[in-house]
C-alpha cells in the first residue's frame, strides 16, 4: 500500500470520527491498528474505552492503549494508567502498572502524570506511602502553575507531610493557587488567616476568601462563611446571611451546616 493511499484512507476514517460517525470509521481505524499505526491504535482504545462505533470494552481499550504508549504516546500512556488504576470493568486494578505508565508520561512531560505519580505515593497505592517523594512529584506541577499540586503542597506544608511544618509557605502555596480559581486552596488559606498561622491574623480577610470559595459553590467555605456571619468574625454579625450559606451547604450534604441550621433555629426561636 502507497504511503498516499494509506493517508487517504486514515484520513477518511478520521474525517467520518469528526462527523461523529465513529461506526463507519472502525472498521478501517481497527486495520491500521492492526498493522502498527499509533494513532489508529490510540483512537481504536479510545473507542472502546467510550463505546463509540463499537461496544464499550474497557479490556480492549487497555490492549490498544497498551499498544500505542509502548510506541511511546504520552496520552496513551497516562490513559492505560487510569485505566489501571481506577481497574474498570475487565480490566483489574493494578496500581504498580498505574505507577509505570504514570512515570513514562510523566517522562515525557505530561504534568498531569506528576500529580497522579504524587497522589500514588501520597496514598501508599502500588507503591510503599512517601510524602516526599509525593511532594516532589507536586513541585513539579506547581512549577506549571497546576493548581491542584499547588493546593497539595500547602496541605504538606500545612501539615508537615513530607516536610517540615512550615505555615508561611502553607499560605504562599495556598495563595498561588486561591488564585488560580482552586476554593480548596481558599478555604485553607482562610483559615490561616482566621488563626494567624503563617501570616498575620485578620478576620476580614479570612472571611473573604471564605466568600470566594462559597460563591464558587464549595460546601466548606459555605458553611464557614456562614460561621463567620454567625459569630460576627470579619462581618457584621448576620444570622440571615449565617442561614442562608449554612442552608446553600447543607443542600450539598454537609452535615456540620446542618447542625449549624439546626442549633441557629433554636437559638432564634428562643430569642422570640
Amino acid at each position: 500500500m502507497s504511503y498516499s493511499l494509506k493517508n487517504l484512507q486514515l484520513n477518511t476514517a478520521f474525517a467520518h470520527i469528526e462527523k461523529g460517525n465513529y461506526k463507519a470509521a472502525a472498521p478501517i481505524i481497527r486495520r491500521f491498528a492492526e498493522q502498527g499505526d499509533v494513532d489508529a491504535q490510540y483512537q481504536l482504545a479510545f473507542m472502546y474505552e467510550q463505546g463509540l462505533g463499537v461496544k464499550t470494552d474497557f479490556a480492549a481499550a487497555a490492549k490498544w492503549y497498551h499498544a500505542a504508549a509502548e510506541q511511546g504516546d504520552a496520552a496513551a500512556q497516562m490513559n492505560i494508567a487510569t485505566l489501571y488504576e481506577d481497574g474498570l470493568d475487565g480490566l483489574p486494578q493494578d496500581y504498580a502498572a498505574a505507577l509505570k505508565w504514570y512515570g513514562a508520561a510523566f517522562e515525557q512531560g505530561e504534568w498531569d502524570a506528576a500529580n497522579a505519580l504524587a497522589r500514588l505515593y501520597a496514598e501508599g497505592l502500588g507503591v510503599p506511602q512517601d510524602y516526599a517523594k509525593a511532594v516532589q512529584y507536586w513541585q513539579a506541577a506547581a512549577e506549571q502553575d497546576d493548581d491542584e499540586a499547588l493546593y497539595n503542597l500547602g496541605v504538606c506544608y500545612d501539615d508537615g507531610l513530607g516536610v517540615k511544618s512550615d505555615y508561611a509557605r502553607a499560605a504562599q502555596y495556598y495563595r498561588q493557587a486561591a488564585e488560580l480559581g482552586n476554593s480548596d486552596a481558599m478555604v485553607n488559606l482562610a483559615m490561616l488567616y482566621q488563626e494567624g498561622y503563617g501570616v498575620e491574623k485578620d478576620e476580614a480577610v479570612a472571611a473573604q476568601w471564605f466568600r470566594q470559595a462559597a460563591e464558587l459553590g464549595d460546601a466548606d467555605g459555605q458553611l464557614n462563611l456562614g460561621l463567620s456571619y454567625a459569630e460576627g468574625s470579619g462581618v457584621e454579625c448576620d444570622y440571615q446571611e449565617a442561614q442562608k450559606w449554612w442552608r446553600l451547604a447543607a443542600e450539598q450534604g454537609n452535615k456540620e451546616a446542618v447542625r449549624a441550621l439546626t442549633a441557629l433555629d433554636k437559638l432564634l426561636q428562643g430569642e422570640s
